[in-house]
């Protein structure tokens, strides 16, 4: 925005030249947005293409004066004064809205913020003040030249005007002006153009640039309308200066400001004015009788408020200097009349490339702007939040979730700008409070983070944790990503419980690196925002009220959100993961779920972006961070679903498949499309039946190649993959031996039609592949079905105990042997960890840190015990290991997953060669599966029976009985068990209605349990849609043509509906409980209650509509109250006698004891370790003595000669240091994760004191040492941190100074050893793993025994043993 103040000179300017520089209406209405949107005055534009009747029934008709008035005195070019007086005027009003401090009532708190309104009353404050200032600036005499010259710029035109040409009026409402209007003649043309976009490119032979329906007034001067200019009013008398206020420097704001809002005559006003200056109206200003104006070219949406382009309030930060590219995508947006998203069609470039507006839902949609009502005096209170006087109120505090930063960030890489953002959000700062200029070196996160500390404002502030440095590394790149992974944005809402401010409160999350989808590789990842938001459903909404959750439901799909510079758009949505509330008073309420929903928004334009070429119909690849091409949400999905082409899918199945495009894989080989094998049927049954539902095959040549790619070391039986449209599982072509790459795609995997033209379509994108199986456990939700299957229900009971039983005591008796010796000790460490330590150790090609220690306990562990600590002797080790252990014994108790050593998991695959049989399996393992417990080590099954199911499992015929045979021709096909392809049902199906996209079985071949097994025949399901129970939304894609928007319409609909409760896990939880009470899983209403939960599994895709009503209706069929919880939900048995229910059994009457008895056991076992370590402070007791005696200190002190040594300054200071860091480590409350991170930047704050120039104290921070923490400087402190602190507060300690503290004990241990330690730099110890056979040997040695280890034959071995023959 120019700072230059309007020309007040009264004589005549001369006409613009050509060289001039002319103003545009898309120049105006960046200004009025940002203008409207710096005061959160939520000002409309002038919707276009509407007729008079439907523009006049616009909830916000009243206020389309505001456009109309601010577009004539921009074309005069008084908006600068007009905004500076506003300015002025509205920081006046803000001092009075000031929220006083709830602790002192007299003191109001100095206003800091901008002058924004926050509720309805106050916009209309605002609204009634700018009024007044428009009529009086209009009605003053200002210089004709301004007005002439204006009016020639404002038409942005490609050649002169011809003066010859004839111009038609257009008569400007009399009522919006204030004042009545003469007659006009046809002599100048006004300098508002109130029918036609000025940048229009029709050709002139079709309609000449002024034959567009200019207003014109009756002068070129507007000063000689009679009607403005009053001599009579003092305001204008020539003597006084502007507004009549005299020159004097002393004037007062205050003075200025009572006279320019007082002195109007009551006929000059139009009624909805007719206030005093401290009166706000009501807000209600659909009283006020309005006339209609000419509506410009129709741009798309009734409601252009908030269009991406132009809504550039402060948080675009649009320098009209510096963003002229942004300007032409403005005019381009503006310029002409197509609907921005009329469709997914390429037809038109505009359809794709212009960022969405807001538009009006469906007639069975609610309104997106319902009709003001009056503000209550009164309302009724729902604690804690005040609740908002209507829906439009709700909705106009929905915009302020969305902070601004300050204009002075522009520059600053986006990185930059949200982490300077996420702390000052998590500090409580407002970021306009933000005074620090950018400085390029700001790039570098810890610079960044400490000129932040610095500034008084942030001074006693706990700040957030700290991204990762490969994220914020990756962040800064062109690509925002790594070569494998890419930084992930994600912020989240939570409803605000103050009286004050937005609705929610955002929260931005720390970057980090996760793979990418499809969709980020194709338009960077930085265009992609994951907002997590609390669920529709859940009490914290509700709390707003009814009428508020339509209104959320709007703000997010209609709405584009302007934040840190980009317009973002909601595009598609999906539930998170619940979070957990947790209560640390055990006798008060059990945590609860907070259910929330992720959001996936797209930045569709911001300050960097640039216009859509011509001929481009999205976004090109590979396009970096700083040089991004807008393009509109309809855009992005057209791209992926390609939808002119599925038109005919339902609108809720189609908007389902966009989370193809958002699965996290891995891209590996781009298949030619000759190399693409589209088969035209699947596999049916003799009943119809798709017996390979979600699998294919490909070629030994492509899965070879994907497995170079990926790394792995063998190639897989199957990906898990995304192909196109494409999704399931490919396993290799078991009669392919040749190296030719092909592909093949089944009409059950297709998803959506793909023409496959782009690489991206044409990548193969790995999800999973099959790895090496190893033992499972038995899933709870099984242990029901078993027992109503067994033929012997107590026996198979008893077998399920023995099981949980023997497994809780094998693992405590092997951490018992372990631990008696660090290297046997590590190696059960290895054996007991996740496998996702290796996938976070590949990552970043380290094993991750955090603070002093590594982030895992099972690293942490392994860690100290290769520094030579011993886990029976060093406490903290010990407990460590103690709480392991204790945390599976209760999570092996609570979850009751029973490990089978005869079991495993494995991907479900088919027999393409049909040379399986129905009801037989193959099963093959590319290493010996092997048992301890049971002896059993072999490499495949065969002629033995087993079970099979997936979980959840609900029918009794979710478990089947199947017979396990090995066929040479698939014996490939390893890590896998594959299916027959024979039958009337595929064997998937029978197993919880699964298919062989990815599905994975648990199959178990334990004699005990499987010959005490019999099968279920699948039971009659009921017809609930029949019934009444479900209903479907069946409505199309192309049912929704003809809509004005129908990306908004077809999102709208489909957000609508995922956004309503699910009720699956509450029928889950229902169904769980009915079937304890009745004790049976297979009687008529168990079997319905199991067929409702299948259908809402699918409830999104599917379209399935139940409601509460619905659930509660068939509650009501079913039981008169609803069932108790089981009892194995409670921790103690409470019911009567001993427990008979399976669940109930393996509890409390094994589970229980059995986890007591051994923890006591192997907490004896433990015995008592100890805090201290001398190897510890060795280092410190050797700086120690450089310092005086201290009975020679005291007697000098004593003297009164006492003066500090060097070592005795040094030391002394940074004693002082260390405590004023655990100080703040003990009245920390923070989260762990962050509370960790900002003690640990203090404790390497710390360095030796400036009060002694020495260079031997200088000596101690060897500059390359210090990068790494193992300076002489930092041993001293970790070593005097020991010292002081290891008996009462050991954990500070340890979790600053433990990467010191293993070093010290290290080089000591290793000094008795008579060997100097082995260092190994980062990715060599990532990669290290403990010998089995090395750790057995060393345990043998120490018993006194001799292991023989025998080595496979090489050939030399081989050579002699023939020569020895021969």
């Amino acid at each position: 925005m120019t700072s230059m103040a309007p020309r007040l000179e009264t004589g005549h300017a001369p006409p613009a030249t050509p060289s001039q520089r002319r103003r545009g209406v898309s120049e105006f209405d960046i200004w009025f947005l940002e203008f409207s949107n710096t005061y959160n005055l939520n000002l409309k534009r002038t919707p276009p293409g509407l007729s008079p009747q439907k523009k006049r029934g616009l909830p916000y008709y009243s206020e389309l004066q505001y456009y109309e008035l601010l577009k004539v005195q921009y074309f005069k070019e008084k908006h600068v004064l007009i905004q500076t007086l506003f300015d002025q005027e509205a920081k006046e009003i803000h001092n009075r809205w000031a929220k006083k401090t709830r602790a002192a009532p007299g003191l109001t708190p100095f206003p800091t913020q901008l002058p924004r309104a926050t509720t309805e009353p106050e916009r209309c404050q605002l609204l009634e003040r700018l009024r007044a200032i428009i009529d009086d600036v209009g009605s003053t005499n200002v210089s004709s030249r301004a007005s002439i010259s204006t009016s020639i710029s404002g038409h942005n035109f490609d050649e002169p005007p011809s003066p010859t040409r004839r111009h038609r009026s257009k008569r400007h409402s009399d009522e919006w002006q204030g004042t009545p209007t003469p007659k006009r003649t046809r002599s100048v043309p006004s300098e508002v153009d109130t029918e036609c976009d000025p940048d229009d490119d029709r050709p002139s032979s079709v309609l000449s640039v002024l034959d567009r329906g200019r207003v014109h007034t009756v002068s070129p001067v507007p000063s000689r309308l009679p009607s403005v200019q009053r001599p009579s009013d003092p305001r204008l008398d020539p003597s006084r200066a502007f507004y009549g206020l005299d020159n004097s420097p002393n004037t007062s704001k205050s003075t200025f400001a009572s006279k320019v809002f007082s002195g109007h005559d009551e006929q000059d006003q139009p009624q909805a004015t007719q206030a005093t200056q401290d009166t706000v109206i009501a807000s209600n200003p659909e009283s006020m009788k309005l006339p209609l104006l000419q509506p410009p070219r129709a741009l798309g949406s009734d409601s252009d408020s908030l269009a991406p382009s132009s809504s550039t309030e402060r948080a675009l930060h649009i320098s009209f200097n510096t963003h002229e590219q942004l300007h032409q995508n403005v005019r381009e947006l503006l310029k002409n009349g197509t609907t921005t998203y009329s469709d997914f069609t390429r037809s038109s470039v505009h359809d794709t490339t212009q960022p969405a507006t807001p538009s009006l839902p469906p007639a069975s949609l609610p309104p997106v702007s319902p009709k003001l009502s009056p503000v209550q005096e009164s309302t009724p209170y729902v604690p804690p939040r005040t609740v908002y006087g209507s829906s439009r109120d709700f909705e106009h505090q929905l915009h302020n979730v969305w902070p601004l930063l300050p204009t002075h960030y522009d520059k600053a890489p986006f990185v930059v700008r949200w982490e300077i953002l996420r702390v000052a959000l998590h500090c409580g700062i407002q970021p306009n409070d933000l005074r620090l200029d950018y400085d390029p070196s700001w790039i570098d996160q810890k610079t960044l983070w400490a000129r932040l500390q610095a500034l008084p404002i942030f001074r006693g502030k706990s700040f957030p944790e700290k991204s990762r440095p490969d994220a914020w590394a990756a962040a800064l790149s062109d690509k925002f990503s790594t070569l494998d992974q890419a930084v992930v944005l994600t912020a989240s809402l939570t409803a605000n419980t103050s009286k004050f401010g937005p609705p929610f409160n955002l929260r931005l999350s720390p970057l980090k690196l996760d793979l990418p989808h499809r969709l980020s590789r194709r338009f960077g990842s930085d265009r992609f925002l994951e907002l997590v938001i609390p669920s529709i459903g859940t009490q914290d909404v509700r709390n707003f009220g009814e009428s508020a959750v339509d209104g959320i439901q709007r703000w997010l799909v209609n709405e584009s959100h302007v934040f840190l510079g980009r317009v973002w758009t909601a595009f598609f949505l999906k539930p998170a993961l619940p979070k957990k509330i947790s209560n640390d008073n055990r006798m008060g309420p059990q945590p609860k779920n907070i259910y929330q929903e992720r959001i996936y928004l797209f930045a569709e334009d911001g300050n960097d972006f640039h216009r859509l070429g011509a001929e481009e119909s999205w976004s090109p690849k590979g396009e970096p961070v700083g040089m991004h091409t807008k393009m509109g949400r309809g855009g992005l999905i057209d791209w992926l679903l390609q939808v002119p082409n599925n038109k005919k899918q339902p609108v809720l199945k189609l908007f389902s498949r966009i989370t193809l495009g958002l699965s996290r894989t891995r891209p590996t080989v781009v298949v030619q499309p000759e190399q693409i094998r589209h088969r035209s049927e699947d596999i049916l049954s003799p009943t119809g039946k798709v017996m390979n539902d979600g699998i294919a095959r490909m070629s030994h040549g492509l899965a070879r190649a994907i497995r170079d790619i990926l790394g792995l070391p063998d190639i897989p039986a199957g990906y898990q993959g995304r192909f196109g449209s494409a999704k399931g599982m490919w396993i290799r072509d078991t009669a392919d031996t040749s190296d030719d790459i092909w592909i093949e795609t089944f009409p059950s995997q297709r998803k959506w039609i793909c023409d496959y033209v782009e690489d991206d379509h044409r990548t193969f994108e790995v999800r999973n592949e099959s790895r090496e199986l190893k033992p499972a456990s038995l899933n709870l939700q099984l242990l029901p079905i078993l027992e109503d299957r067994a033929i012997d229900a107590s026996l198979m009971k008893a077998q399920v105990g023995n099981f949980l039983r023997d497994s809780l005591k094998r693992d405590l008796d092997a951490q018992k042997a372990a631990m008696q010796d660090p290297v046997q000790f590590k190696l059960w460490v290895h054996e007991n960890s996740s496998t996702s330590r290796r996938a976070e150790r590949v990552k970043s090609c380290q094993v991750p840190f955090t603070a002093g220690l590594p982030s895992g306990r099972e690293d942490i562990m392994s860690f100290l015990l290769d520094s030579g600590f011993d886990p029976t002797k060093l406490e903290f080790l010990r407990e460590i290991a103690w709480k392991l252990r204790k945390e599976k014994c209760e999570e092996l108790q609570e979850r009751l997953n029973v490990r089978v050593g005869r079991s495993t998991y494995a991907y479900m695959v088919v027999d393409f060669l049909g040379v399986l049989e129905e009801g037989e399996v193959h099963l093959g393992f590319s290493s010996k599966f092997t048992d301890e417990q049971s002896g059993f080590s072999e490499t495949f099954l065969h002629g033995i029976d087993a079970l099979v199911a997936r979980t959840p499992a609900h029918y009794p015929s979710d478990i089947q009985r199947v017979k396990t045979v090995f066929k040479p021709e698939l014996g490939s096909l390893k890590d896998v068990i594959v299916f027959s392809t024979k039958g009337d049902i595929p064997l998937a199906d029978m197993l919880s209605g699964g298919d062989y996209d990815g599905d994975i079985a648990w199959v178990c071949w334990e004699p005990t349990i499987v010959v005490n097994f019999q099968n279920a025949a699948m039971p009659v399901v009921p017809d609930l849609f029949q019934q009444g129970v479900l209903h479907k939304e069946s409505q199309t894609y192309s049912d929704l043509l003809g809509t004005r928007d129908i990306t908004s319409e077809f999102l709208a609909r489909a957000f609508r509906f995922n956004m309503q409760q699910n009720y699956l896990g509450m029928c889950t939880n229902y169904k769980e409980k009915f079937c304890y009470a009745r004790n049976s899983v297979g009687n008529s209403s168990a079997i319905l209650l199991s067929t409702l939960i299948s259908n809402l599994v699918d409830r999104a895709k599917q379209g399935i509509v139940f409601t509460d009503q619905d659930w509660a209706r068939l509650r009501r069929t079913l039981s008169k109250v609803d069932p108790p919880d089981p009892q194995y939900k409670k921790d103690n048995w409470g019911g009567k006698g001993e427990p008979t229910h399976i669940i109930d059994y393996v509890k409390f009457s094994v589970g229980k004891p059995t986890v007591e008895i051994e923890l006591k056991a192997l907490n004896e076992f433990l015995g008592h370790a100890e805090r201290f370590d001398k190897d510890l402070i060795r280092f410190y007791q050797h700086y120690e003595k450089l310092q005086r005696p201290p009975e020679e200190r005291k007697e000098a002190e004593s003297n009164g000669l006492f003066k500090k040594s060097t070592w005795e300054a040094v030391l002394g200071q940074l004693k002082k240091d260390i405590e004023a860091v655990v100080q703040e480590w003990t009245s920390s409350r923070d989260e762990w994760d962050v509370r960790i991170a900002n003690i640990y930047d203090k404790w390497q704050d710390i360095s030796p004191t400036s009060k002694v120039h020495s260079k031997t104290v200088k000596s101690l921070q060897q500059e390359d040492l210090v990068k790494i923490g193992l300076s002489n400087w930092d041993l001293l402190k970790a070593s005097f941190c020991f010292k002081m602190y290891y008996r009462k507060s050991p954990a500070f300690v340890w979790y600053v100074a433990g990467r010191q503290l293993a070093y010290l004990k290290a080089m000591c241990v290793s000094q008795r050893a008579g060997a100097a330690p082995v260092l190994m730099i980062p990715t060599m110890y990532a990669g290290s793993r403990p010998d089995n056979k090395y750790a057995r040997a060393i345990a043998a040695r120490m018993d006194g025994r001799d292991l023989a280890e025998s080595e496979a034959i090489d050939e030399e071995a081989a050579t002699t043993l023939s020569d020895d023959e021969f």
